[in-house]
């Protein structure tokens, strides 16, 4: 996928397939101050274990990105 399709979901909560076939569910951040020609995408959920610490997948570009998707009505999926 390119930025361009990504970025609408930015701030919202997400279910993101990557190119290697994993599926990850959580609220999609961005960050885009690196300068090296893409942005950084983080997909971030709450604690697998109460009281945890959150769980963050870092997402180098937009192109390991192969489908992305609402997921508001997936309580997994809100952080």
């Amino acid at each position: 996928m390119t930025d361009q399709e990504v970025q609408p979901y930015v701030g919202k909560p997400v279910r993101v397939t990557l190119a290697d076939g994993r599926i990850l569910a959580g609220t999609l951040h961005l960050d885009d101050g690196h300068g090296h020609g893409h942005a950084h995408y983080a997909v971030v959920s709450d604690p697998i274990v109460k009281g945890g610490e959150k769980v963050m997948e870092m997402i180098h570009g937009a192109a390991p990105i192969t489908q992305i998707e609402d997921a508001s009505n997936d309580p997994a999926a809100v952080e």
